[in-house]
């Protein structure tokens, strides 16, 4: 997989950046009080932001191993795009309820589940010489590197901008 070498870099930086959010979710977890809001908020929102970011740190650290093969690309990528995309939907249908901005569901419900998609093809497509199988992977990582960065962000303001409890 000469391809892969050329990619590298690519992907040592995304997961550094995907290790580095995921500290900064764990600090956003901290931050919620009452226990009601805290269950909620972390099977809905917390929890799938730190799972959509080590997705990235994971796909990143197997497309790091020097004597990857495409077989073993294909199976390992494609087992995380099909877990993704499943624990994706069931993150959807347990927040579907919820009053959220369009934004949210977005980023919260459909976004995460395209991109475990894409990189369940981008695993399809390991196997087969000339198909753009690093360019779909850099997509999809970094549509989840995305979707955990806004999530992140959309969490820490929420949590800083809620009233407290009384």
């Amino acid at each position: 997989m000469a391809a892969l070498a050329e990619w590298r870099d690519f992907y040592v930086v995304i997961g550094t950046a995907s290790g580095v959010i995921v500290g900064a979710a764990f600090i956003v977890a901290s931050l919620a009080t009452s226990m009601k809001e805290r269950e909620m908020g972390m099977r809905g929102f917390i929890t799938p932001t730190v799972v959509h970011l080590s997705s990235v740190l994971i796909g990143s650290a197997i497309l790091a191993v020097p004597t990857l093969t495409p077989l073993a690309l294909a199976v390992l990528l494609g087992a995380g795009g099909v877990a993704g995309m499943i624990y994706g939907a069931v993150v959807a249908v347990r927040i579907a309820k919820m009053a959220l901005d369009l934004s949210d569901h977005v980023f919260y419900r459909i976004a995460p589940i395209a991109a475990y998609a894409l990189l369940a093809a981008a695993a399809a497509m390991a196997c087969r010489p000339g198909w753009p199988v690093f360019e779909t992977l850099a997509v999809a990582l970094v549509a989840l590197l995305i979707v955990g960065m806004r999530n992140a962000w959309d969490m820490a303001s929420f949590m800083i901008m809620r009233k407290p409890p009384e």
